[in-house]
């Protein structure tokens, strides 16, 4: 297991498709946030206002975050590296250091709208939350960036991070299933919108509700700035659990499937 995951760092490095999707987050998250102090002091039309959703991190962790799941988990399949990895570490091994690199990039993804936050709030401007997010929110909410008030940005996001990476670790199994990063991505992207509306529909049916409380997709485990720590460490509890077991999914998928 150490030896595979010093493997696949060392393949990480030397692979541009993780660096350009942090540096597109980081840049989306900086024009984000300058935008959201322009929609406030009305330096936005209407008509602007609307593309500003499209660089919120709901939309683009959406995006990327299946994409990353994909390359990460599938790519091995297309080189034929694959094989190797199998000969040194077998499956149980190549599937935990895939599921824990890729789970810990797309949490990766979140983290530059913590930090546009952090400098927003610093500046002392004010911002008007483009969509209701965790990090438009804590933005919009002004005032002094106390040291007590930094901690909790900084909580709300690794807590937000997580939760989004735990939402798209279906992507983990598909990955192992479809072997195609695009169709991943595709497939991720969609599911991304869809599974909130299928566990908004299961939390109204009697008996399904405590199901989806144990799920990263209930609405109860959305954090908020006003979040407690006991309700933001359970989030990330579920979170971790939830990827877990999509890893194991991810294992029983490949234990018995052919490599080519």
């Amino acid at each position: 297991m150490i030896n595979q995951l010093r493997a696949d760092l060392y393949v990480l490095r030397h692979s541009p498709t993780a660096s350009l999707c942090l540096l597109v987050a980081s840049v989306a998250a900086a024009l984000y946030t300058w935008l959201q102090h322009s929609l406030i002091v009305d330096e936005l039309s209407a008509a602007s206002a609307n593309g500003v959703q499209g660089l919120s991190d709901i939309l683009l962790v959406s995006l990327l975050g299946p994409l990353l799941y994909g390359v990460v988990l599938s790519q091995p399949f297309e080189t034929r590296s694959v094989h190797n990895a199998l000969l040194a570490s077998g499956r149980g091994a190549f599937v935990a250091s895939k599921a824990t690199i890729a789970a810990v990039l797309v949490t990766a993804l979140s983290l530059p709208y913590g930090v546009a936050v952090l400098i927003g709030r610093a500046t002392g401007a004010e911002f008007a939350p483009a969509i209701p997010t965790a990090f438009s929110l804590a933005l919009a909410e002004g005032g002094d960036l106390t040291g007590q008030a930094a901690g909790s940005i900084v909580a709300l996001t690794l807590t937000s991070a997580v939760l989004t990476a735990a939402k798209l670790a279906v992507c983990l199994p598909l990955a192992i299933w479809l072997k195609r990063p695009l169709v991943v991505m595709a497939a991720g992207f969609v599911w991304s919108f869809l599974a909130d509306l299928l566990a908004g529909a299961a939390a109204d049916v009697d008996g399904l509700d405590a199901l989806v409380r144990l799920t990263p997709f209930s609405a109860e485990h959305l954090p908020a700035p006003g979040s407690t720590g006991g309700e933001m460490l359970s989030t990330v509890a579920v979170s971790i659990v939830f990827i877990a077991l999509m890893g194991a999914l991810s294992w029983l998928i490949f234990r018995r499937a052919d490599v080519k």
